[in-house]
């Protein structure tokens, strides 16, 4: 596979087939969504076709994490990263699939929703950041929203490959046909690779040590296998009725997690989602349902050894379904541009582990989460001022099921918590106002303010995991109240002939955030202290600045840089620092677009991180600077190739967030790729 990739070097440039079918279009909202055609509310950025083909799309988290500096991953391994964006991550983040809500089973997120969707699937990713969403219960800092590509008029579909280092295959098809009435598109892809190197010539399964080494005779494993189908249909009977029904099924085979103690046997996913749209009335009518299975082990690890007769010293068997439906209406009632809507969804998550000899059924106990909610939103133009607003009202019901729990575990909450109940809910307000003054037709600043509430999630609340010998047990807060987020954000964007710059500030002041901590028994059986979670005031401020500009009619360049930082108010802590904050990022691409023929060289920075939080032991990062080069030439109307080059100087580094906060003891940190040469080839019929 080297000799095949440096072969093409040689091969005049290379890139992305112009098509609606074959791109990744992204959109990053500040403070609000567009409220019509005409006019939005809010900063919009979208990348360009071939800043978005010409990667290696392993998958979407580390796609986004490339092109915008605000946005960071999540190592654990080759693939599935899991995002951050402005350092709130894991459910602090709505993640959405088409609009329909997803969740991994994996308590440990080996499995985050992001990871739920492939990239050949995806046709635009639209990110809103800040508390501006009422649409969806919980965006507390945020909303990803990937949605899938339609079936086109007509008959065509492509094919498609990718190869690169470390035995990296990625290939598939998809096909569409239809006419005016209906349109039916459909696809396959599979995504296959090694063990990566990092920048030191070590495979990432040489990295962990003691019980979480990889076997000798694993340490060459399948990194991950990958294979998923997709079908939309999408009927129009006439120009006011518009149905849309889809389905993919998704299977992750010998997915490896070093940065974790187990790996992933299977990960399968079924995923269902239906629109009917009435265009004259403004009503948008959706339901959804998906179901995920996770099963982990250690059978791969030094761990397995002294349990071979079944294979595993550690596995969780995990599931997760989600049933939802809303209703949406769009109005404009004396200039007001409205739009009102009612939704509801179920969680249901249950994972049973069993570790060593104990029996720790109910892991996760059966949660259900129920929520109901209702929303309201709107803008008006005055002048040269646009006013938007929108509320939103939840009721959010949460429970466990106690005889779910196992022979090990059923008496951990009564052994850390005097009182308790395993059924809440919570019923609350969420809103924003944002007004944005608009300079001229592309310039503008604005502000706005935003209130949102999140949940805690079942682990947060309901974990149960009994550790052996003196390890902390793991146990979840039954007590947790939800999080509120009260922020403030600021930006403008001016444009200047052929250059422009944005920019955004944000302050979060966050109400019982909820954090790790440790806390010690109050009734026997227990003696020992366990991990769990505790609700403390904090905040997180910081701000992204984007420069763009053309240089000549063919030459650009782009620049980007984001910072945050996270402070502790209350709770139980000697140290201030919140933990797991990337710290300084920015980015610098020169861009050479005819056309025809398109390239691009990129810098990433990452300043060390020397704000860490000490209670979590969590360890500084050094700081790190990458380039990446990408070329490409469209081969007439129908075909192209691409190559690409990430880490050109073969770095040895890591992100900030490359090892799991274990908790109170760190885990393994796991490098990034070292140099990754990888080719595109796609087919247009």
């Amino acid at each position: 596979m080297r000799k095949l990739l440096a072969a093409g070097l040689l091969v005049p440039a290379i890139v992305s087939f112009s098509s609606g079918q074959e791109i990744i279009k992204v959109k990053k909202i500040t403070v609000a969504e567009e409220i019509s055609e005409q006019e939005t509310v809010g900063e919009t950025k979208e990348t360009t076709q071939e800043e978005i083909k010409i990667t290696r799309q392993i998958d979407v988290g580390e796609i986004l994490s490339s092109i915008f500096p605000e946005v960071n991953h999540i190592r654990k391994g080759g693939t599935a990263n899991d995002i951050t964006i402005r350092g709130f991550g894991r459910d602090n983040i709505n993640v959405l699939l088409d609009g329909m809500r997803i969740y991994g089973a994996c308590p440990n997120r080996m499995d985050p929703a992001i990871f739920h969707m492939s990239t050949r699937q995806v046709k635009e990713v639209r990110i809103q950041e800040g508390p501006f969403d009422v649409e969806n219960q919980g965006s507390l800092a945020g909303v990803v929203n990937l949605i899938s590509k339609d079936p086109e008029a007509g008959k065509g579909g492509s094919v498609y490959f990718t190869g690169g280092y470390f035995n990296y295959l990625h290939g598939g098809f998809d096909a569409y046909v239809g006419n005016d009435l209906i349109k039916v598109l459909v696809g396959y892809s599979k995504q296959y690779s090694k063990p990566y190197e990092s920048g030191e010539g070590k495979k990432i399964t040489e990295y962990p040590t003691g019980n979480s080494a990889y076997k000798s005779s694993e340490k060459d494993h399948t990194a991950f296998d990958i294979d998923s189908v997709w079908t939309k249909l999408v009927i129009t009977p006439d120009n006011d009725n518009e149905v849309k029904i889809n389905y993919a099924f998704d299977e992750a085979k010998d997915v490896l997690y070093p940065y974790l103690m187990m790996d992933a046997v299977y990960d399968r996913t079924h995923r269902v989602n239906g629109e009917y749209y009435i265009k004259s009335l403004g009503i948008k009518i959706s339901a959804y349902w998906n179901f995920v299975k996770h099963d982990m082990q250690d059978r791969w690890r030094v761990s397995s050894n002294m349990w071979a007769s079944r294979g595993y010293g550690m596995r969780t068997l995990a599931k997760t379904k989600t049933y939802g439906a809303k209703i949406e209406k769009e109005w404009k009632i004396s200039g007001v541009q409205l739009k009102t809507g009612i939704d509801a969804y179920l969680r249901n998550w249950r994972a049973d582990n069993t570790l060593m000899s104990l029996d720790n059924r109910g892991m996760i106990p059966n949660v259900d989460i129920k929520n109901i909610g209702a929303f309201i939103k709107g803008a008006k133009p005055i002048g040269n001022i646009i006013v938007s607003a929108g509320l939103r009202i939840d009721s959010t019901k949460s429970e466990a099921d106690r005889e779910a729990l196992g022979t090990a575990n059923q008496n951990l909450y009564s052994s850390y918590y005097s009182n308790y109940d395993l059924s809440q809910t919570d019923t609350y307000l969420s809103g924003n106002i944002v007004a944005r003054y608009k300079i001229d037709k592309r310039s503008s600043v604005y502000v706005g303010f935003g209130h949102t509430v999140r949940v805690p999630d079942p682990e947060e609340r309901y974990i149960a995991l009994k550790k052996p010998m003196t390890k902390p047990n793991w146990v979840g807060n039954p007590n947790l109240d939800p999080t509120q987020n009260n922020e403030l954000d600021a930006g403008f964007e001016y444009y200047k002939g052929l250059f422009g710059i944005k920019g955004n500030i944000f302050y979060s002041d966050l109400t019982d955030y909820i954090y790790l901590t440790r806390i010690s028994p109050v009734a026997p059986p227990e003696t020992k202290p366990a991990t769990s979670y505790q609700n403390i005031d904090a905040h997180i401020y910081g701000g992204d600045i984007t420069v763009v500009g053309m240089l000549t009619d063919t030459i650009s360049v782009e620049a980007g840089a984001a910072y945050q930082r996270g402070r502790k108010d209350s709770g139980n802590y000697t140290d201030k620092d919140l933990a797991e904050i990337p710290p300084l990022k920015t980015r610098v691409a020169l861009k050479y677009d005819n056309g025809t023929v398109f390239g691009q060289i990129e810098g990433i920075y990452a300043s060390r991180q020397n704000d860490v939080d000490s209670d979590l032991q969590e360890k500084e990062t050094k700081s790190y600077y990458v380039v990446n080069i990408k070329t490409g030439l469209n081969a007439g109307n129908r075909a192209f190739i691409g190559l690409g080059i990430d880490n050109l100087f073969d770095k040895n580094y890591y992100t900030h967030l490359s090892y799991l906060r274990n908790p109170f003891q760190a885990g393994t940190k796991i490098p990034e790729p070292g140099r990754f040469v990888y080719m595109n080839v796609i087919y247009r019929f």
